[in-house]
């Protein structure tokens, strides 16, 4: 019997493993592989499920209203944390007699989610522009209306959310987010833009697919966001802060501003070399090695003068990056810049931080998480406010 299971194993001449065990366990191994995969599905569907999204409806025919009244009568103010936090090396900032921040006034949303998601829908960029007002109201703005606000030489920080979040979330996050940011240097001016873009539904609910939707929306809306920047006069020092996929926005954007190309399409639009440029990322969601040279984002470290990686080894979601699709590296929020991406960065990799904010988060990814730890706002402080060096 082993020699007929032999003779059958030999096509054009040349002999396959022999004997009936080996031809058995080559016989299974398609359906080991299809089983693991399907593990593999299941498990990353779990992870990356939609947040569900809950509270009240925050948003009448598009148009943000008051946030709920919690939020706008919100006053944050720095408390004694029963936990001992890792401090960071930030620069010394003016300790003032009043800690506390109102929220308000005053920030912008700008929002592209009724704007075109594809360079073949391409429209003029028409993007809406919402202003919050002192009481906590929500008035209609424009983009020379914003830019008419903007006292000169004022830095502009632009905060960009990550896939999966609703216009109601990005509404009360964003009132949440300013009042940390404020808090963290109160003496210190900044304008605020939140940048929104359509990042949830609809949903396959096949997390993989999902996801890999979002991370080409977000490539995308570098256009818009570069358009944004055009706008704004040179004058003013601009941050750009994106969490999760928000950041290959930021880095899509910055890329075109340095002439560079995005998915075979560039930015015609204005580009000034003079405008000054920062970037801080949390929960980056793309490959560590895409600024080196010859790689997606490879003009971004040459255009900007630092960015701050906050790096958390732990972070859960960012785990399963690797399996987003065949080859793709680990992300560069779990990473960090790797010995080997620095050597091909070469001087261009002092500009990059790795700033590692594991032991405060664990395994969050979320973008509250953020925000919410005044030892990671401390330590922005010098990118968002362009206070001593951001290196």
């Amino acid at each position: 019997m082993q020699d007929v299971f032999g003779e059958l194993l030999w096509r054009d001449g040349v002999c396959r493993a022999c004997g009936f065990a080996s031809f058995m366990h080559r016989s299974l191994f398609p359906v080991w592989l299809i089983a693991r995969f399907v593990w593999l599905l299941l498990a990353w569907s779990i992870l990356f499920a939609p947040r569900a999204m809950g509270g009240g409806v925050l948003i009448v025919d598009g148009d943000p209203r008051t946030v709920t009244q919690a939020v706008d009568v919100r006053i944050v103010q720095e408390t004694a944390s029963t936990v001992d936090e890792p401090s960071f090396a930030a620069p010394a900032v003016p300790q003032l007699e009043q800690p506390r921040v109102y929220a308000g006034p005053c920030y912008w949303s700008v929002s592209s989610r009724q704007s075109a998601q594809h360079p073949r829908d391409w429209n003029g960029c028409p993007l809406e522009v919402t202003q919050r007002n002192p009481d906590g109201s929500w008035t209609r703005s424009s983009i020379p209306h914003l830019v008419g606000q903007l006292q000169p030489g004022t830095p502009v920080l632009i905060c960009v959310h990550g896939s999966f979040v609703s216009v109601e979330d990005n509404c009360k996050e964003s009132a949440e987010a300013y009042n940390a940011l404020r808090a963290s240097a109160p003496g210190l001016p900044v304008h605020v833009i939140f940048y929104t873009w359509p990042s949830d539904g609809p949903y396959t609910f096949i997390a993989p697919v999902d996801v890999a939707v979002r991370g080409c929306r977000s490539d995308f809306n570098g256009f818009h966001i570069a358009w944004l920047l055009s706008n704004i006069p040179d004058q003013h020092p601009i941050c750009l802060w994106g969490h999760s996929h928000g950041n290959r926005a930021v880095m899509s954007c910055v890329q075109l501003l340095a002439g560079g190309e995005v998915e075979d399409y560039c930015f015609t639009g204005y580009r000034s070399q003079g405008k000054r440029v920062r970037i801080v990322m949390a929960a980056a969601a793309f490959d560590h090695n895409w600024l080196n040279p010859g790689q997606r984002y490879d003009r971004v470290p040459g255009r900007v003068e630092g960015i701050l990686n906050l790096q958390n080894r732990k972070d859960l979601p960012l785990a399963f990056y690797p399996l987003s699709r065949p080859f793709a590296h680990r992300a560069i929020a779990r990473s960090g810049v790797t010995p080997r991406d620095r050597s091909k960065l070469g001087p261009q990799a002092a500009k990059i931080a790795d700033c590692d904010v594991t032991d405060l988060l664990g395994h969050a990814h979320y973008w509250p998480e953020y925000y919410s730890r005044p030892s990671i706002m401390q330590t922005a402080i010098p990118y968002v406010y362009y206070v001593g060096r951001s290196g």
